[in-house]
């Protein structure tokens, strides 16, 4: 699946959107972990 199909189908428990970088760096950093560790999850930032 496709960068641009991923973004149609929405969030799921294996990918979240996030608006923009500005918010809490460490929160920002440890949902990119979260994500990554997580029967191979996407961190879209």
């Amino acid at each position: 699946m496709n960068l641009k199909n991923k973004i149609l189908v929405g969030e799921s428990c294996s990918l979240e959107f996030k608006l923009a970088l500005n918010e809490d760096r460490i929160k920002c950093l440890k949902t990119v972990v979260t994500f990554a560790n997580v029967r191979g999850g996407w961190g879209l930032a």
